[in-house]
């Protein structure tokens, strides 16, 4: 009797131990859905004109890790426009242990811009639950080199101002020129004044232009023509004549004087 009492106490324990094991192991199969840290990205210095979209990395530090839907060969892309706050979805996991992922920012291509290069690392604690033997989890984030835990993952881009583009300075005109507009003016373009032709010294510009009237006929000269109708040998001869009759009148009154 009392042989029997053992072997039943023995089965009961052995079915006790069994559904125990057969407990934890369907609580176990449950998987847990742990939420990230949040993501900030601050804007310092001069507003940039246009927003411009910012990258941020998820990547776990192991590819076997459990990655939020939608990564792509073990990183998590989170895109923020301008400055604001966005989260990374949720990574599901199914098994105790310890996993950790790195949060940087992709460089943007803005030249006055100076993108935060910080690194943040995130470490996640899967562990049993002790009230129903499911799965508890615990999340800490740190930026790289620093011991102090943090709720909120921080990006600063500084924008430097642009450089206003100088103005040209004109080029004086010289005195005595005209400055001729290089813009097009409508209605044709415009042409350099032609200076009119100065006279020559001691010439008369005679108009090449019609006189009413007919054409103007030479003056009349005041010198005796020469020819076969105008003679002057009797001027000649009379000149001649008088002259010797004054040679002798002149010689004949000297004689009488003389006697």
């Amino acid at each position: 009797m009392r042989k029997k009492h053992t072997k039943l106490m023995a089965g009961l324990i052995v079915l006790i131990v069994c559904l125990a094991l057969l407990a934890q192991i369907a609580m176990a199969a449950e998987p847990i859905y742990v939420p990230m840290p949040e993501v900030s990205i601050s804007l310092t210095g001069e507003s940039p004109p246009d927003s411009e979209e910012y990258e941020i990395i998820l990547k776990a530090d192991d590819p076997a890790y459990p990655m939020p839907e939608g990564s792509v060969d073990g990183e998590y892309k989170l895109l923020i426009t301008g400055e604001g706050t966005d989260i990374f979805p949720e990574i599901q996991f199914s098994s105790l242990g310890i996993y950790t992922y790195t949060v940087f920012q992709t460089p943007g291509t803005n030249e006055l811009a100076d993108y935060d290069d910080a690194v943040y690392n995130i470490t996640i604690y899967i562990i049993n639950a002790p009230a129903n033997g499911g799965f508890e989890y615990m999340v800490t984030a740190r930026k790289a080199g620093e011991t102090e835990k943090l709720s909120e993952l921080v990006f600063e881009n500084e924008y430097a101002a642009e450089e206003p583009v100088p103005t040209p300075t004109p080029t004086p005109t010289p005195p005595g020129e005209i400055e001729i507009p290089e813009e097009e003016i409508p209605g044709g373009e415009i042409e350099e004044p032609t200076p009119p032709p100065m006279p020559t010294p001691g010439e008369i510009e005679i108009p090449e232009e019609e006189i009413p009237g007919g054409e103007a006929e030479p003056p009349k000269s005041d010198v005796p023509k020469t020819g076969d109708d105008f003679l002057l040998w009797p001027y000649i001869v009379s000149f001649v004549g008088a002259g010797a009759l004054l040679m002798v009148l002149g010689l004949t009154g000297r004689k009488k004087a003389r006697e």
